[in-house]
């Protein structure tokens, strides 16, 4: 059959359609051996419920928004992977909105995900997790009478807001102490956009990161960014005019990263000769600059998949602690030894 419908199971059965409903919701009045025959009759024929059907029954629609903060970001793209992934496999479908990282483009996207009727709302990089307590979102079906959000990079979590992220400051400031093991004392931080909890826990982590190894920190050795190529880009300027030079940087992401790796190369600034570069995020990309970029490895799609693992905890009324995930080092050929005291220019 192209469609198999409970009016031909009924058929096949020789039942009622509303004894096979009874019987695929495991309803009490069904006996357990008539329950079988149903159930098995069913997946032989290839029934799948409607979804709209299920819906009517349950008042749920099996399907979890995204609110994701850019698209076109390597990193943003790959957590998606892992929740498309992990919510194909728990039967669930999605339905997505950008915030273009801005804060009330992010509570409108997820208000409209919610007028959906989305059974649950994972927001990626959120830059507004406070506003998520007044937002409307209670839900008759749902457990604590409201529709669970799961923020996911960020350590934002109260009553039905839960927290999935990774333990961004902890790794930044191994990163900082990889630099001081290769002998940097003058390492520089390119910071990512205002706002946003994974730049200022890297800032964090930047910051700790040289009181560990007993450096100094000074304010001019940190560079703000918005998380885009342009960041290193332009960067480069800023850090050939600093007296001591920095002849290290720690950027926020990949992307800056490989910004500051193509101004280099067009200045004949030697990578890592005279200056180690380290990005953050390991995006596919990094593997394959000229040199190849050390990067801070966040398993993207294992925290997308947990985000989808935290929500449907959530929605079964089950416990849903933060999820903390710790990071890597790939360490590539962009850094290296200190070979100057003052290597950039």
């Amino acid at each position: 059959m192209a469609h198999v419908s409970i009016i031909d199971i009924a058929r096949l059965a020789q039942v009622s359609p509303s004894t096979v409903s009874r019987a695929l919701q495991n309803h009490p009045r069904i006996s357990p051996e008539r329950r079988a025959e149903i159930v098995a009759l069913a997946e032989q024929l290839g029934y799948r419920p409607s979804q709209v059907a299920r819906s009517l029954v349950t008042g749920q629609t099996h399907t979890l928004g995204v609110v994701a903060s850019d698209v076109t970001d390597p990193f943003v793209a790959e957590v998606l992977k892992g929740v498309e992934a992990a919510a194909r496999r728990a039967d669930y479908g999605l339905l997505m909105a950008m915030s273009n990282r801005d804060p009330a483009q992010e509570i409108e996207a997820a208000a409209v995900l919610l007028d959906h009727q989305v059974d649950g709302l994972i927001v990626i990089s959120s830059r507004a997790p406070e506003r998520y307590r007044h937002l409307p979102r209670t839900r008759a079906h749902a457990v604590g009478g409201a529709v669970p959000v799961v923020l996911l990079n960020h350590d934002f979590s109260e009553a039905g807001v839960y927290s999935v992220r990774m333990d961004n400051a902890g790794a930044a400031s191994a990163a900082v102490t990889l630099l001081s093991q290769l002998g940097h004392r003058h390492i520089a931080f390119i910071a990512g956009p205002g706002g946003g909890q994974s730049s200022h826990a890297r800032m964090t982590g930047y910051l700790q990161g040289l009181a560990l190894n007993h450096l100094t920190p000074l304010p001019e050795l940190i560079l703000q960014g918005a998380g885009m190529l342009e960041d290193g880009w332009e960067a480069l300027a800023a850090l050939q005019a600093m007296q001591p030079r920095p002849t290290a940087v720690l950027c926020y992401n990949d992307l800056a990263a490989m910004g500051l790796l193509a101004a280099a190369a067009k200045a004949g600034v030697g990578v890592p000769d005279a200056l180690s570069v380290v990005g953050f995020d390991n995006i596919p990309l990094s593997a394959y600059t000229v040199p190849a970029l050390t990067t801070v490895e966040q398993p993207k799609a294992a925290l997308g998949q947990a985000a989808v693992r935290t929500c449907l905890r959530a929605l079964a009324g089950e416990p849903a602690p933060p999820v903390v995930m710790s990071g890597q080092i790939i360490l590539r050929a962009s850094t290296g030894p200190c070979r100057l005291p003052s290597a950039v220019g």
